[in-house]
Formats: C-alpha cells, sequence, structure tokens
C-alpha cells in the first residue's frame, strides 16, 4: 500500500516531535536540561488586524534538541526551527536570534495577521518527555486606529545649506488607518514639479512605505544643486482622499553664497594688508627723518661749539 502525501508528513511530523535528537551522533552527551527564559512578553498577545504578531521563545541549554511551533489543538508541528512545515501558511516564519552559547530565541512571526490567526500555540523543546509552553494570540477585527501626524525629519524651524551643494528635505506622515495616499511638496504656495521651470531637471522626489512602519508614508525632496532662488519657505502636504484635513508641515531654507562672503573677506583682508604695509612704510620714513635731523642738529652744535 502506497502512502499518500498526507501519511508522509503525518509520519515525518510525528517523529520530529518527538524527538528529532535521537538522530544526534551517540558520543555527544549533554547534561544540563533545558528551560524556557522570560521573554518580556507574557503569554497573551493582542494585535490589531493586518498587524504582525510575534510570539517569543527562548530557551536555554538546548543542546541538540530543538524547537517546535504548534498552534492547538492541531498536533501537527507549523514549524520545526525554522522550517515551515505547514505549505499553507504562506504569512508565517520563524524568526531566530543567538543571545549567547547556551541561550536561543525562536520566534514565530505571523505576518499581516487575521482573526482567523487567534489561537493557542503552543512552543515545544522536542524530546521524549515535551517541554512546552503556550502563548495565546487575540487578532482584534479592526485595523489599528493612529492618530494622523507628519513631521520634517531632521528639521525644526530651519534648515541652513550652502550655495551650490545638495538639498534634501524629508517628510514622514503617518495615517489614522493606513499610510497616507500621497505627499506633496510646495515652494512659497506653488507646488514643486520638474514640469516647472524653476525646478526641472534639478530635482527628484521620492516616496516610500516602510516594511516596519506600514502607516507611515516617507517622502523626499533632492534638490542636486541649489541656486539662491531655492531660498524660501517649504511646505509638505499629506493627502489622505477619504478625509478633509490635509496635514501640512513646513522649514525655511537659507541659502549662504559662501563664495560671495569668502571673496568679501579675501578683499578685506588685501584691504588690511594693504594698510599694514603703507603703515609700516610711513613709520620707517619717519624713522629716517627724525635720523637725518638728529645729524643735523649734531653737525650744526659742532660748528657753534
Amino acid at each position: 500500500m502506497i502512502c499518500t502525501l498526507e501519511a508522509w508528513k503525518y509520519i515525518y511530523s510525528l517523529i520530529a516531535v518527538l524527538n528529532l535528537g535521537v538522530f544526534s551522533s551517540p558520543t555527544y552527551h549533554y547534561t544540563d536540561t533545558p528551560r524556557f527564559l522570560d521573554t518580556g512578553q507574557g503569554y497573551n498577545v493582542t494585535v490589531h488586524r493586518d498587524q504582525n504578531a510575534e510570539l517569543a521563545c527562548k530557551v536555554e541549554n538546548i543542546g541538540p534538541k530543538q524547537v517546535a511551533w504548534v498552534k492547538k489543538p492541531n498536533p501537527f508541528p507549523l514549524a520545526i526551527d525554522t522550517e515551515i512545515f505547514d505549505p499553507e501558511k504562506k504569512n508565517i516564519r520563524v524568526q531566530y536570534e543567538k543571545h549567547s552559547r547556551s541561550s536561543q530565541s525562536w520566534n514565530l512571526v505571523i505576518e499581516h495577521a487575521q482573526p482567523s490567526d487567534s489561537g493557542v500555540y503552543e512552543c515545544q523543546v522536542t524530546s521524549k518527555i515535551p517541554l512546552s509552553f503556550d502563548v495565546h494570540l487575540h487578532v482584534l477585527d479592526s485595523p489599528l486606529f493612529l492618530e494622523h501626524s507628519i513631521e520634517m525629519v531632521g528639521v525644526k524651524d530651519n534648515k541652513i545649506v550652502n550655495l551650490y551643494d545638495p538639498l534634501t528635505l524629508t517628510c514622514n506622515s503617518t495615517g489614522s488607518r493606513g499610510p497616507p495616499d500621497a505627499i506633496d511638496w510646495f515652494f512659497e504656495g506653488n507646488l514643486v514639479t520638474n514640469r516647472d521651470a524653476h525646478w526641472k531637471g534639478r530635482i527628484v522626489v521620492t516616496k516610500l512605505i516602510r516594511e516596519e512602519h506600514p502607516y507611515s508614508l516617507l517622502s523626499s525632496l533632492v534638490i542636486n544643486r541649489t541656486e539662491m532662488r531655492d531660498q524660501g519657505r517649504y511646505i509638505c502636504r499629506s493627502t489622505t482622499y477619504t478625509d478633509k484635513v490635509m496635514p501640512t508641515i513646513s522649514a525655511e531654507v537659507m541659502i549662504l553664497n559662501t563664495k560671495k562672503n569668502q571673496k568679501r573677506r579675501d578683499d578685506e583682508s588685501k584691504k588690511v594688508q594693504a594698510l599694514a604695509k603703507n603703515t609700516g612704510s610711513e613709520v620707517q620714513m619717519d624713522i629716517l627723518n627724525f635720523f637725518i635731523l638728529a645729524v643735523i642738529a649734531g653737525l650744526m652744535q659742532m660748528e657753534n661749539g
């Protein structure tokens, strides 16, 4: 009788859960007993729909044994070590981290968690006498609600840049139920675009949604080579088409003409040097005149004597 794929999966999973360590070298002796370490997370994890849920499992003295994750009441493992055994679970992975020689973490990560992912997850150390603990996951059937916010990254009120140097302004906006639909840049009240003759061929506008902050939209305005006419107030505006309010933030950019200032300093330096040179010449002339008058006075005194 030929075993089906599901039967083989059951047999292999059962062997793995019971004890994968039995296939280790018989000459290996490990005397310390494995134990779970406190992760600081507790035994209950609550997330909103579409958030990532991370269930922590930290083990000390694992030795040749392995760590498996199971979702109760199903006895078959979701994962053993970092290998995923359920092909239908496309949104799970195991994040491994080694803390020291004797302690490591195998955290189960459920990406874009849904209410159906709620339940009791068991972290097991596979051995003849299983060692395990449970983590209860609650996925709320509502998206995470955040207060709409906007900020100019690294800039409070103004930014100073030298003439002809590049300029980068970065705006970070967080939506209430997801990332904003768009971020627009304005200069002195006018939309910044490459179609404008002022900016044509000189700017790049980028937009990015970072995986670690899925509700935020990051936009950067890059001016390759600044000119004096680029000096002024820049506004970043966040737009969510379902909201009436469009948050904005601004920054004043000052352009320093360092070459002009350097020329002015050089001219002033030359004037000072010329003045010093003239003053030195005048002093030398005064000394020479004094010396001549002293000689003449001495000769006249000799004649009178």
